[in-house]
């Protein structure tokens, strides 16, 4: 399980909490609790992007079947 770091502030209407790993990570709730809600979401969303994608490499051979 990975830890990651979040701040939050209190804005004029908005909680903004913002994840210090990840500089494009931040998200704003009515409430601390939905701030920390949604920006749990936008990590989990950043995770799933970042997986490493895989790379499907085809033997010589069956590329000059194709």
């Amino acid at each position: 399980m990975q830890t990651f770091t979040v701040t939050i502030a209190k804005g004029e209407k908005f909680y903004i909490a913002q994840c210090k790993e990840h500089s494009n990570c931040f998200t704003q709730g009515k409430t601390i609790e939905e701030a920390i809600h949604n920006i749990k979401e936008v990590i989990e969303l950043i995770l799933e992007i970042k997986k490493p994608k895989i790379k499907v490499v085809l033997k010589e051979d069956l590329v000059n079947a194709l």
